[in-house]
Parts: C-alpha cells; structure tokens; sequence
C-alpha cells in the first residue's frame, strides 16, 4: 500500500526548464534572516534537531554564479553575523537528498600528508600486520533535508510585533546554495548547491 502523496511544486532548474518536486511548506515562522543587497541573495537559517544549522542561499535570479564566485567561510561567517530573527509568512523548500564519494589520494599530499601513501608511513598503532600500506582514502558525505531532520527554529523568547514588520515570504523553487554547520565548533562540515532536486542522489 502506498503512503500519502506528498505535496508537489514547480522547480525552475533553468529559464527553460521546470519540474514537479515534493516541496515542504511551512507558513508563519520566525527564523534567522538576512538579505544581501550586495551579492543579490536571500539567506535563510534552519536549526537541525541535533541544534546544528544549515544556511540556505538564494540567488535572485541570473546572480547563482556571483553568490557561487563569493562563497567563501568568510563571506558564510559574514551573513550569520547579520541574521536576525523575521517573520517569514511562507517558506517553500524541497526535499532533496544528496551524496558523494571523494577520492584523496591526490588530495592528502598537498595537505602536508606526504608519507601516507609510501613504505615510510608507520601504521604498527592501528594493527598489529607488518608492511601495512595505505593504498587508497575514500570519504563519503551524505545529506538529506526533509520534514523530520530539519525543524524550523520557535519562538520562544522573542517578543515581536507582527504589524510592524515586513511581509517576507521565501521560496526555494530554483537553483541555491546551502552550508551545514557543527554549531560546537563553528565548522562547514557539508557545502553544496541544488539545481534539480527531482534527480536520484548521487552514487
């Protein structure tokens, strides 16, 4: 028997080119916000239920390569400096799951990691096999946003007066950017950016 059908909306993955996406839709949410005037986005932060956070990016349209070319931990660090809790009537954002595998063989060495890979690496603290070599390093990311692993931030605490403020409503239906962060340390442990979220993760 299948579930309910999810709600589905149009994604405009180009100036030509639309699909059907499930969408989640949250209406009435006070959450961090900010917008850059400068680089011609919208930036929206969302609290994970570990209280991690992710910020989503949204370009206006035609902008997604100069917010691409200024994404840097700075220019990250300087948009969570200027959050402030709003009032967004409507936000749209869709479901989406993502996944990569990284080879670092070539990566490790130019990060200071030169003997890893030759006979001159001692690995006798990890296992007790002699001539023990490191051929490869893999690292896989996964990510996957959807209604139970992304809660938007309440209310609690914040005193606002609604008729005061501006109507904001923010709707992710073309291609942005996104950055997980590990709130303890203040680290980016996932970067990405969605340009067709209705295409099978990534094997």
């Amino acid at each position: 028997m299948c579930g309910p059908r999810r709600p589905e909306a149009d994604f405009h993955v180009s100036e030509n080119r639309t699909v059907r996406v499930p969408m989640m839709h949250r209406e009435n949410l006070i959450l961090p916000y900010f917008r850059d005037e400068e680089l011609a986005c919208t930036v929206v932060e969302l609290k994970y239920t570990s209280n991690d956070s992710a910020l989503f990016i949204l370009p206006d349209e035609g902008k997604t390569p100069d917010v691409e070319a200024k994404l840097l931990p700075e220019t990250l660090r300087w948009w969570r400096s200027f959050l402030r809790p709003r009032w967004i009537t409507e936000l749209h954002l869709p479901r989406f799951s993502i996944s990569s595998n990284y080879k670092l063989h070539d990566i490790l060495p130019k990060l200071g990691f030169n003997e890893v890979f030759t006979d001159k690496v001692n690995l006798s603290g990890i296992s007790d096999t002699e001539d023990l070599l490191v051929s490869q390093v893999t690292h896989s990311a996964a990510l996957e946003v959807n209604e139970e692993g992304t809660e938007a931030a309440g209310a609690t605490g914040i005193d606002l007066n609604i008729r005061s403020l501006e109507v904001i409503a923010v709707h992710f239906d073309r291609p942005f950017l996104f950055a997980v962060i590990l709130n303890d340390i203040q680290s980016i442990i996932f970067l990405g950016k969605v340009t067709n979220p209705g295409n099978r993760p990534q094997q």
